[in-house]
């Protein structure tokens, strides 16, 4: 039976501030992980890419903002849980080239106290920001 997930607009910008606030104390503290499994491939390839290391994925992660939110969704892995989707751009380096590249960022917090940063690699469709 397949599960149905919901998209969710109806967020203020003191929820999303809210919620900055838990995942940027957590990834201050060091207490989140970016997938690179098999199923996460993307994530792998874009970390290879732009030679991100656990400092500048904690950098990337910390200078989000209400205004790069986009929006949230329910897990279909977990209908109990919520991801949360941004989209910022970020200037990187693709060894030795800077760019401007947008990254699609799509977390899940686990408890109060651990950050699953799901998706983070190039949007592979376009993002509208909620708060322009």
């Amino acid at each position: 039976m397949p599960i149905f997930t919901s998209k969710y607009t109806n967020h203020t910008k003191k929820e999303i501030e809210e919620y900055l606030k838990i995942i940027k104390k957590n990834v201050n503290n060091d207490r989140f992980i970016v997938c690179t499994t098999k199923k996460n491939e993307k994530n792998r390839k874009f970390i290879e890419t732009y030679k991100l290391n656990k400092n500048k994925q904690k950098q990337m992660i910390m200078e989000l903002e209400v205004n790069d939110f986009c929006y949230s969704a329910d897990n279909y892995n977990n209908v109990e849980e919520r991801l949360y989707f941004f989209c910022k751009e970020y200037k990187l380096n693709n060894w030795g080239t800077l760019e401007n590249v947008k990254v699609y960022i799509k977390i899940a917090k686990k408890q109060d106290d651990f950050i699953v940063i799901i998706s983070l690699h190039k949007p592979e469709k376009k993002m509208e920001k909620l708060f322009k």
